[in-house]
């Protein structure tokens, strides 16, 4: 089942309808509007990082150095929440190192170098991991809480794709989009029209009537992080939306997200327009309950920990019963 459509420029309006404005001027999309969705945004995703992670739960793997403690931390890690550490070590695969307080790492540190590391601490934006690695073979894979893509307006919407010349068609073009290869407005992100997910960046090469080119010499191998693709990849649809490389126009999480989201954008504009906002904090107070129940009814995680590596790899044992017995 498709999921419902229900881009950025909806939400916005469904924020300016709600709002009783005595002239629609006073408040602006851009300039109002997004900075109250984004602040909305960074306040659910905090409440999710704290009772429901999992939506928001990437990872990453860095290779070990030899002689070297210190690592950075992915940049689009929210609030550097990092939440599990595992060391892989090529002969037995993947086990999970213990944190500790950044007080403790004398007790585990040594003079001698150890092929694997057993703890780590986070120190600013760094990792430390103990004993010191001798061994550039092993890696490590970082689990984390993902920053939160920004919430941006749609530049259009993807009727037509053309993978062998390399360009999209638009139901209309955003004004937010040029060809000049020094602007931003250069960049753009295809987002998945059912998840908010993003498919790819891009820089545009030309524009034509409603079609866009994709550069295939970008000026900048990346763009705000994000690697800036040559080629259309198989999985865009025609219902696809295109926006700026600065963040996504289709929110990443329905309902209840997205109610939450359009409340608390109400409820500060309301303020901000001198309107008494009491009786909309009220339902604010009842959508946040319900971002923090998002949780309820799916299956339990909490297991009891394995720590010692002693225990090895989890095995389950199967029960194999020979055909035609009972």
């Amino acid at each position: 089942m498709a999921r419902r459509l229900y881009t950025v420029a909806d939400i916005a309006e469904s924020v300016r309808a709600r709002i009783d404005e005595m002239n629609r001027d006073s408040i602006d999309t851009e300039r109002d509007i997004l900075p109250a969705l984004n602040r909305a945004l960074e306040y659910a995703t905090d409440v999710y990082a704290r009772v429901y992670p999992d939506p928001y739960i990437a990872s990453t793997t860095i290779p070990l150095v030899a002689n070297q403690t210190e690592y950075d931390i992915p940049e689009d890690v929210y609030e550097d929440r990092l939440v599990k550490v595992d060391l892989y070590v090529t002969s037995s695969g993947y086990a999970e190192i213990t944190r500790v307080s950044y007080k403790d790492l004398a007790n585990y540190q040594a003079n001698a170098l150890s092929s694997d590391p057993y703890y780590y601490a986070i120190t600013g934006r760094k990792l430390v991991v103990v004993p010191t690695p001798s061994s550039t073979v092993n890696s490590l894979r970082l689990w984390y809480v993902k920053n939160p893509e920004q919430l941006v307006l749609p530049q259009g919407r993807i009727t037509n794709v053309n993978p062998a010349s390399n360009y999209i068609v638009l139901n209309n073009i955003g004004p937010d989009l040029t060809a000049e290869t020094d602007e931003l407005g250069s960049y753009f992100n295809i987002i998945n029209f059912r998840t908010g997910e993003i498919r790819g960046t891009f820089q545009i090469a030309r524009i034509e009537d409603a079609r866009v080119y994709i550069r295939t010499t970008p000026s900048q191998s990346t763009i705000l992080g994000r690697t800036v693709s040559t080629t259309l990849p198989i999985s865009v649809s025609r219902e696809d939306y295109v926006c700026l490389s600065t963040g996504t126009c289709v929110p990443y999480l329905a309902s209840p997200t997205s109610n939450f989201i359009i409340q608390y954008a109400i409820a500060e504009l309301s303020r901000q327009l001198g309107v008494n906002s009491v009786e909309e904090e009220q339902v604010l107070a009842k959508f946040e309950k319900q971002v923090q129940n998002t949780w309820a009814g799916r299956e339990p995680t909490t297991r009891i920990a394995k720590r010692n590596p002693s225990y090895g790899t989890p095995i389950r044992r199967w029960t194999l019963t020979q055909k035609g017995n009972s």
